[in-house]
């Protein structure tokens, strides 16, 4: 029987070429630490849910993880950076790809003993905050991380609201993150080029005056969608309506049904929206100072609203605002279309904090966590792509996720048959239904594709399904 040591390394062995494609030569400063992240990036993979001494199999690894996160020269902005390289052959001929941004807590109330982290909703719960941007395909398929922010917020300033603080440049307030990400954004709509368009998605905290102004500032090229979460003043032309009576006020260019995500004690259900749309100038906040960089900001708003929920059901009410061109209600069902995917990030949070347990993490400082961090979240990343790839892209040969000993493994141990491996390579989809099967999904008609969380069980247990195939394929 293989010690424990060998039995985790045979695992890892499996993301060894996921790892270094994603990871390799990072530019840490030495080769050793670029090597030692490509080595702990492949032992989370393979056991995403583990602790880290569990996840690389004997004292020696683990011991040589914890010096890597102990090490100052290992910046996570490096780490990150080197994963948004991975990102752009992704991206590049895509069409549309949006940068969803969102802001979650970590929490590690359960670890008092970890130095230098910060309040989060209150004074009891401590942790760090943290505003990824998750890059994605309209059709949902996730191609990585381009920017990611973490920050403890301080116990001394927190919850005031001292008129010194209103003050401050948005830069220095957490809504800076914003603006953060959309640089991020601009920066990818830079490497990517024309042909490919950028869009930011934020929810209603992203609807900050300062965020549209920038969006429209001369010369940038990425484009901005964010729901809004304040009644904006309309220039005069407008007649000195505000955003919603403006929309609301005007004929419906189109009625279309989303599908309504599951919510708990309730089933998936298809939501009819009404679709408003027009140009409109909001203008700056009442008691901003008339400057030159306060003048009212041009965008397109898109009104869908639904006029007929379910009894004791909220309706679904987005009010998005865009600098990309609405002429149509096929242009503004796309905006609402492209909205409904920010869920995605949501789901990416799901998977960081459940199926790699980042919260967990036993680490003795915040700044060894944030590290560990960068790592985990691009294995949440991964988890994610391989959940929606087989669902946007069903038909190609699964070799293009999955080794030919992977594939065949799990098919062999699925149906309890040694020949039942076909000649012929199956469809993508096929194998995520099957991988789908292995962490629980049941698969029948009323049960979808397999989510996230089902693959991920599944995703666990292939390393040694796979191990174990290639042992007694290797003595037929």
């Amino acid at each position: 029987m293989s010690a424990p040591s060998d039995v985790a390394a045979t695992r890892a062995s499996s993301y060894d070429d996921w790892a270094q494609s994603e990871f390799g030569g990072a530019g840490l400063g030495d080769t050793r630490l670029d090597d030692r992240l490509v080595k702990i990036a492949a032992a989370f993979m393979a056991a995403p849910q583990a602790s880290i001494p569990h996840a690389t199999g004997c004292w020696s690894e683990a011991k040589a993880t914890y010096r890597f996160l102990d090490n100052k020269n290992v910046e996570p902005e490096v780490i990150y950076a080197r994963h948004r390289d991975s990102i752009l052959p992704r991206a590049k001929g895509e069409p549309v790809v949006l940068a969803i941004a969102d802001t979650t807590m970590l929490d590690y109330t359960r670890h008092p003993e970890t130095a230098g982290l910060g309040p989060l909703s209150d004074l009891v719960h401590h942790g760090m905050m943290f505003h990824p941007t998750l890059l994605l395909t309209p059709q949902r398929v996730p191609l990585g991380v381009i920017d990611a922010q973490t920050w403890v917020r301080d116990i001394e300033t927190f919850g005031s609201a001292n008129a010194k603080a209103t003050k401050r440049d948005p830069e220095d307030k957490e809504s800076g993150k914003w603006l953060a990400s959309m640089e991020a954004a601009e920066s990818l709509q830079s490497d990517l080029g024309s042909a490919t368009k950028v869009v930011s998605v934020f929810d209603r905290e992203g609807d900050i005056y300062d965020v549209l102004a920038t969006a429209r500032l001369q010369g940038r090229k990425a484009e901005l969608l964010v729901r809004a979460k304040s009644d904006r003043r309309l220039k005069e032309n407008e007649q000195q309506k505000k955003l919603w009576s403006h929309l609301g006020s005007l004929p419906v260019a189109a009625t279309v049904g989303i599908e309504v995500p599951r919510k708990k004690g309730e089933k998936t259900r298809t939501a009819a929206l009404s679709i408003r749309f027009a140009k409109v100038s909001v203008k700056p906040p009442g008691d901003r100072p008339k400057s030159e960089g306060n003048q009212p900001v041009e965008v397109y708003a898109v009104y869908a609203h639904e006029d007929s929920p379910p009894d004791g059901t909220k309706p679904v009410s987005w009010m998005l605002l865009t600098t990309v061109e609405v002429e149509s209600a096929d242009d503004a069902w796309t905006i609402v279309q492209w909205y409904s995917a920010r869920w995605m990030i949501e789901i990416l949070f799901k998977v960081l904090k459940t199926g790699c347990a980042a919260e967990e993490r036993q680490l003795e400082t915040a700044e060894r966590l944030q590290r560990c961090l960068a790592i985990d979240v691009v294995v949440a990343w991964r988890i994610l792509y391989l959940t929606m790839v087989g669902r946007d892209t069903p038909d190609l040969p699964c070799t293009v996720v999955f080794e030919d000993y992977e594939w065949k493994a799990l098919w062999v141990f699925v149906f309890k048959d040694p020949d039942a491996a076909p000649e012929i390579t199956p469809t993508l989809r096929e194998m995520t239904r099957i991988l789908g099967r292995l962490g629980g999904h049941l698969g029948r008609k009323s049960d979808g594709e397999p989510g996230v969380i089902t693959m991920w069980r599944g995703l666990q247990r292939l390393p040694d399904i796979a191990e174990m195939w290639q042992v007694f394929d290797a003595r037929r």
